[in-house]
């Protein structure tokens, strides 16, 4: 049990205890110090433009760019060779600025690498900057189709396109 005295020591000794001891509180720190403003280093410095798609001179543009840089239609080819066993490679609509074409790219062929295929698609788009819209066959569905005069593969056919391969020797 303990007496009246050593209460007081034991508060004297903890007291003593705790004055060298600095007693954290829960308290909100306040920042003292200036928030700087840091500037990133820029090493490459570029600039992004965007085109009024409005603009009523928009066509004439295109048709300016287009017929100043046309696609480079051997190096189309040689990227079409690198994915597989390519029968016919068929180029219209954004390549021959004929926007209302059902699709850009036309592929026939056999053991074709999609993931070879995508990032060429990929390339092209961003060569271009427009999004392209590309047809895969097989040569036995594209036969079939040729041979069923079907409107789809006929439209590209018969519309204004460029065979950049040709192995199957369609007339068109």
């Amino acid at each position: 049990m303990v007496t009246g005295k050593s209460k007081k020591i034991i508060r004297n000794f903890t007291a003593g205890k705790n004055k060298n001891k600095k007693v954290k509180k829960n308290k909100p720190r306040v920042l003292t110090k200036k928030v700087r403003k840091i500037k990133p280093k820029v090493l490459v410095h570029e600039r992004y433009y965007q085109l009024n798609q409005e603009w009523s001179y928009l066509d004439e543009l295109k048709n300016l760019v287009l017929k100043i840089s046309p696609p480079s239609f051997p190096r189309i080819e040689k990227g079409l060779t690198k994915i597989g066993k390519i029968r016919l490679g068929v180029i219209t609509g954004v390549f021959l600025n004929i926007p209302n074409a059902r699709a850009d790219i036309m592929v026939v062929g056999d053991d074709i690498d999609f993931k070879k295929f995508i990032s060429f698609i990929k390339l092209v788009e961003e060569e271009i900057g427009i999004e392209l819209r590309y047809v895969i066959l097989g040569t036995d569905e594209f036969k079939y189709r040729y041979g069923m005069f079907d409107r789809f593969v006929h439209d590209i056919l018969e519309y204004p396109h460029r065979k950049v391969i040709d192995k199957l020797k369609i007339k068109n």
